[in-house]
C-alpha cells in the first residue's frame, strides 16, 4: 500500500472514529401531518399539540373529549444537501470510472465551485411514549412525554475531493480545506399545555360561530447526551501527482462531550503528560451503556400558538360540495430554550502541523527493534507516532458549559374541511440549523379524503426548507373511539436535497 492511500485511511479512521463516539425541520411531524407534507399548524389535535401549536387542544368539536396515546406517535426524518441523489444518480449508478473530468463534474454538481462550501446531513427522532389531553367548552389541557434525538453531519468540498482522488498532488498541490464537522443532541421533554378560548363571535357576515383560542406548553427538558465536533485543516500534497512525496496538514479540532466520554478523554491526556510513552487511546475510551440514556441537565423550554376557526359559506364551493364549510387558521412559536450541559461537560482543542516525508526503513533499526517486521514498523508510524502522537495531541478545557439550543420555528397554516375533504397549507421558517431544522422557508401543502367515514387518504407535498421537493403519503383507521395512522414520504430520484420522512401514530383512544 503506498504512502498516499496509508494516510488517507489514517484520516478517514480518525474522523470516523470520532463520529462514532456520538453513538449517538423541526417541527414535531405525527402521521397525520407527516402525510399532509409536514404542516399541522391548523389542524394537529390532542396532545400532539402541544409540540406544534398548543391552542390546537380546543380543536375537535362534537367529538370525543378525553385523548390517551400508549406508545403515542413515532416519527423520523432525515434530509439535506449532502444527499445528492440527482448526482448519485448521475455518476455513481452507472457504471462510470469516477476520475478525471468525471469525477470533477460529480464534485461540482455536488459542492459547487467553493472548496470550502460545507453540505450537511441532518436527522431527527421523536418518540412520545404516553399522551393525554383533556378538554371542554372553555378550557383544554394536554400532557406528553417525548424524547427526540437532533443530529446533524457536514464535509466540504476538499473532503470529498480527498475521498475520491485519495492523496493526489494534483488537486491538493496548493493546499485545499478539508473540513467536517458533526454534532448529536439527545433530550427528554415533559409538557404540559393549556388552551383557552378567547373569544367568540357568532356572526361576522362572510363567517358565523367565530372562535378564537389561544395556548401555551411550558416543558421540562432533561439534558441526556450534547456531542460536538469541529474539525477544519488544510491539506498539502507535494510531488508527482501519482507519488506523493510530502504531506503537510494544518489543522485544528473542537471535541465537546458530556458524561463518561469526558473523564475517559481527561484521563488519557493526564496519562499522556505523565509519561514519556505516549498511551494509546482505545486503552481508555469506551462507551458506557448507561451513559446513553441517563439524564445529566435539565431546563425549560416552551411552545405558543393561536388558532381561528369558523363556518363560512363560499358560493363556489358550495355548488361543488354537499355539507358544512369549515375554515381553520394557525399560528405557533415552537421549541423555545435551551439546555447547558455543565456536569460531566468537557471541551478539548487542538491545534496542529504535521509534515510527513514518508517512511524511514532503516533496515538495522527494522531489525532491532520491530525484528525485522516491517509491517510492524509501518503500523508503529502510523497508529502511535501520527494517530496517537499528533492527531490526538489535544488539551483540555476548563470550566466548560456546553450550551446547546432548542431548533426554534414560526409557524403559519391553514386548513379548509369541504364535507368529507379537507386541504391544508403551512408556511414554517426554522431559526437555526440544529437537527434538520433550517433557516429558509418551507411550504407544506396536503389533501385529505374520509373515505367510508373512517379510512382517510391522505397526500402531500413540501417543498423548501431542507431538502428538495418531496412528496408523502398516509391511511388510517379513525373510528370514533381509536385511531391508528402512518405516513411515509421521500424525494424523487433526482432530488438535489434528499430527504425520507416516516410516522405511526401509535395507539389513540378516545373518550
Amino acid at each position: 500500500m503506498t504512502m498516499g492511500k496509508r494516510f488517507l485511511w489514517l484520516l478517514v479512521g480518525l474522523m470516523s472514529g470520532w463520529s462514532l463516539q456520538a453513538n449517538a425541520q423541526s417541527a414535531h411531524l405525527t402521521a397525520k401531518s407527516l402525510a399532509l407534507g409536514g404542516g399541522g399548524t391548523a389542524y394537529v389535535e390532542g396532545y400532539h399539540a402541544n409540540f406544534i401549536n398548543p391552542a390546537n387542544l380546543m380543536l375537535g368539536g362534537a367529538g370525543p373529549r378525553i385523548t390517551f396515546g400508549l406508545l403515542g406517535g413515532i416519527s423520523t426524518s432525515m434530509g439535506g444537501p449532502l444527499i445528492n441523489l440527482h448526482v448519485y444518480d448521475t455518476y455513481f449508478t452507472r457504471g462510470l470510472t469516477i476520475t478525471g473530468s468525471i469525477a470533477e463534474d460529480a464534485l461540482t454538481d455536488w459542492f459547487g465551485n467553493d472548496p470550502a462550501g460545507m453540505k450537511n446531513f441532518g436527522m431527527q427522532v421523536d418518540f412520545i411514549p404516553v399522551g393525554l389531553s383533556v378538554r371542554n367548552d372553555k378550557w383544554a389541557m394536554g400532557l406528553a412525554l417525548r424524547t427526540r434525538i437532533l443530529m446533524n453531519t457536514g464535509i466540504n468540498k476538499g473532503a470529498a475531493q480527498l475521498a475520491i482522488y485519495g492523496f493526489n498532488a494534483g488537486i491538493f498541490g496548493d493546499g485545499q480545506p478539508v473540513n467536517f464537522s458533526t454534532s448529536t443532541l439527545v433530550f427528554y421533554e415533559a409538557s404540559l399545555g393549556v388552551s383557552i378560548q378567547l373569544l367568540e363571535i357568532e356572526n361576522l357576515g362572510f363567517a358565523r360561530n367565530v372562535k378564537i383560542y389561544a395556548g401555551a406548553a411550558p416543558k421540562l427538558l432533561l439534558g441526556v447526551n450534547s456531542y460536538k465536533a469541529d474539525f477544519n485543516s488544510v491539506l498539502t500534497l507535494k510531488g508527482p501527482q501519482n507519488e506523493v512525496e510530502e504531506i503537510r496538514h494544518d489543522f485544528n479540532y473542537r471535541i465537546e462531550t458530556t458524561g463518561e466520554i469526558t473523564d475517559q478523554l481527561t484521563e488519557y491526556y493526564q496519562v499522556r503528560e505523565s509519561q514519556s510513552k505516549v498511551p494509546v487511546i482505545e486503552d481508555y475510551v469506551e462507551i458506557v451503556p448507561e451513559d446513553m440514556y441517563g439524564v445529566k441537565t435539565s431546563g425549560w423550554g416552551l411552545d405558543l400558538g393561536a388558532v381561528v376557526e369558523m363556518d363560512v359559506n363560499i358560493p363556489v364551493l358550495g355548488a361543488l360540495f354537499k355539507g358544512a364549510e369549515h375554515l381553520q387558521v394557525g399560528l405557533s412559536l415552537t421549541d423555545l430554550g435551551s439546555l447547558t450541559f455543565t456536569e460531566n461537560a468537557g471541551a478539548f482543542v487542538a491545534d496542529k502541523n504535521l509534515i510527513w516525508r514518508g517512511f524511514n526503513f532503516d533496515q538495522e533499526t527494522i531489525d532491532e527493534e520491530y525484528n525485522g517486521d516491517r509491517g510492524e514498523y509501518i503500523s508503529h508510524v502510523l497508529e502511535d507516532s501520527i494517530m496517537t502522537g499528533i492527531y490526538n495531541s489535544f488539551v483540555p478545557q476548563k470550566n466548560v458549559e456546553n450550551k446547546r439550543f432548542l431548533p426554534t420555528m414560526l409557524h403559519f397554516g391553514t386548513r379548509l374541511i369541504l364535507s368529507k375533504l379537507s386541504i391544508s397549507v403551512d408556511l414554517t421558517r426554522g431559526f437555526s440549523n440544529e437537527g434538520v431544522n433550517t433557516q429558509k422557508m418551507a411550504l407544506s401543502t396536503g389533501i385529505e379524503y374520509d373515505l367510508f367515514g373512517f379510512f382517510p387518504l391522505r397526500v402531500g407535498m413540501r417543498t423548501g426548507g431542507y431538502s428538495s421537493t418531496s412528496y408523502s403519503a398516509g391511511v388510517g383507521l379513525e373510528f370514533r373511539n381509536f385511531e391508528f395512522s402512518i405516513a411515509a414520504s421521500t424525494v424523487n430520484t433526482l432530488a438535489k436535497n434528499g430527504s425520507a420522512g416516516m410516522a405511526w401514530s401509535g395507539l389513540i383512544l378516545k373518550f
